[in-house]
C-alpha cells in the first residue's frame, strides 16, 4: 500500500522592498518585487524540517535533502517556475 503525499504551500512575499528569496542548499535565487509573492509547496510531512529565514530585503529557505519532497516554486500566478531536485 501506498501512502498518500499531502501537500502543502508556504508563501514568501515581498511587503515593503524588494526581496531575493534563495533556496538552500542549492543555491537556487528569485528576486521578487514589492507586493509580489512566490510559493513552494512540499510534502507536509517535511514542514518541521523547513528552516526559513528572514532579514531586510531577503529570505533563505533551508530545504531537506532531495529525495525527500518534489519541490515546487509557483509564481503568484500559481504557474509552476520550478521543480527543485
Amino acid at each position: 500500500m501506498t501512502a498518500v503525499q499531502s501537500m502543502m504551500d508556504i508563501k514568501l512575499a515581498a511587503a515593503d522592498v524588494p526581496a531575493r528569496v534563495t533556496f538552500e542548499p542549492i543555491g537556487v535565487v528569485f528576486e521578487i518585487t514589492t507586493g509580489d509573492f512566490i510559493t513552494v509547496r512540499f510534502d507536509s510531512a517535511l514542514a518541521s524540517s523547513v528552516e526559513i529565514y528572514h532579514w531586510s530585503n531577503g529570505i533563505s529557505v533551508w530545504l531537506p535533502y532531495p529525495g525527500e519532497s518534489d519541490y515546487v516554486v509557483l509564481d503568484s500566478s500559481d504557474q509552476e517556475m520550478i521543480q527543485l531536485w
